[in-house]
C-alpha cells in the first residue's frame, strides 16, 4: 500500500453536495442532503482510493485576511441557507466517527489550510492528492501534489498543467492576477480576460515581468489598461495566492486512516435514515 495523503476541500464539497441533492430529510424531518452527498463522496474515496493518510479542511466563520485587505472579496457570494448550516454539526459528527482530522483556522480559508498541509507533506516527499473542483488549487501542484476532480473524474498533475496551459503551476497565480476571478470577485485588470492573461504569462513568465515590459506588449489598449491598473494587479495577486504558511499543528500519525468507529457510524446512519450505507456496512462485515 502506497502511503498517499488525501486532503478534502470540505467546504466546497459540502456546498456542492447540498445543491446537487435536494429534498432529502431524516426520519424526523431534518434536512440531510448535504451530509448524505458528502458522506457518499467520502465513502467512495475510501473504497476506491484506499488512502493511507487523510484530512479534511473547512472554512472558519468570519472574515479572512483577504476580506480585511479587500472588502469586496467574495462579495457576490450569497449567505449560506439555514438548511445547509443546520447540517454542518451533523457532518462533523460523521467525520469524527471516521476518525479523520478536521482542520479549521480562524482568519484563513480552507484553501490556505489545504495548501499548508499539502506542502508540508510534499516537503516530506509524500504523495498528496487534493480533492477539489477549485481551479485556484492548481497553483499548489508540484512533483508530489496532484488534484483529483471527482466531478470530472480528472487528475491534474504537473505534466498536465505544463502541457495544457504552457506554464508552471505556481504561475497560475499570475494568470489570476491579470485575468481576475469572478467567483471570488478578484478584480484583475479590466479588459484582460483569462485567455489573454494566460498568453501573457506564457510569454513573460510572471506578473512582475509583464508589468516591467508593458511598452513591449502588443496592443495600445492593453498597454493602457496594464499601466492604469498596476496596483490592482498586484492586489489581485495577493488575493489569489494561497497561503502555505498557516500556523497549524500537523500530526502525521493523526492523519492515518485507522480506527473508524463503525458502531458510531451505524448509529448516525440510522438516525439520518441512510439505509443504503447501512446495507453496505452489513455487506462488508
Amino acid at each position: 500500500m502506497s502511503k498517499e495523503f488525501f486532503i478534502i476541500d470540505g467546504h466546497a464539497q459540502f456546498y456542492q453536495a447540498f445543491y446537487a441533492i435536494t429534498g432529502l430529510t431524516t426520519p424526523s424531518g431534518q434536512p440531510i442532503n448535504a451530509v448524505y452527498g458528502f458522506t457518499r463522496m467520502l465513502r467512495k474515496i475510501i473504497k476506491e482510493q484506499n488512502p493511507y493518510y487523510m484530512a479534511i479542511a473547512f472554512d472558519a466563520k468570519g472574515p479572512t485576511f483577504r476580506h480585511l485587505e479587500y472588502k469586496e472579496y467574495k462579495i457576490h457570494r450569497k449567505p449560506a441557507p439555514d438548511e445547509l448550516l443546520s447540517q454542518i454539526p451533523l457532518m462533523f459528527d460523521v467525520i469524527k466517527a471516521y476518525n479523520i482530522p478536521l482542520y479549521v483556522r480562524e482568519g484563513y480559508e480552507a484553501d490556505d489550510i489545504i495548501g499548508t498541509i499539502a506542502k508540508w507533506f510534499s516537503a516530506k516527499e509524500i504523495e498528496c492528492i487534493i480533492i477539489t473542483t477549485d481551479k485556484d488549487m492548481e497553483q499548489l501542484v508540484d512533483k508530489y501534489i496532484r488534484i483529483l476532480n471527482l466531478r470530472k473524474k480528472e487528475i491534474i498533475d504537473l505534466e498536465k498543467i505544463r502541457k495544457e496551459k504552457g506554464i508552471e503551476p505556481e504561475n497560475f497565480i499570475d494568470v489570476l492576477a491579470l485575468g481576475g476571478d469572478a467567483s471570488d470577485n478578484i478584480p484583475g485588470i479590466p479588459g484582460i480576460g483569462y485567455k489573454t492573461a494566460l498568453n501573457l504569462i506564457r510569454e513573460w513568465k510572471s506578473l512582475e515581468n509583464v508589468l516591467s515590459n508593458i511598452d513591449k506588449i502588443n496592443g495600445k489598449k492593453k498597454q493602457e489598461n496594464l499601466s492604469n491598473n498596476t496596483e490592482l494587479a498586484i492586489l489581485s495577486k495577493r488575493l489569489a495566492t494561497i497561503d502555505t504558511k498557516v500556523p497549524l499543528d500537523i500530526d502525521i500519525e493523526a492523519c492515518r486512516l485507522t480506527n473508524i468507529d463503525n458502531t458510531r457510524l451505524k448509529e448516525l446512519f440510522t438516525q439520518f435514515g441512510f439505509k443504503s450505507f447501512l446495507a453496505e456496512n452489513d455487506d462488508n462485515n
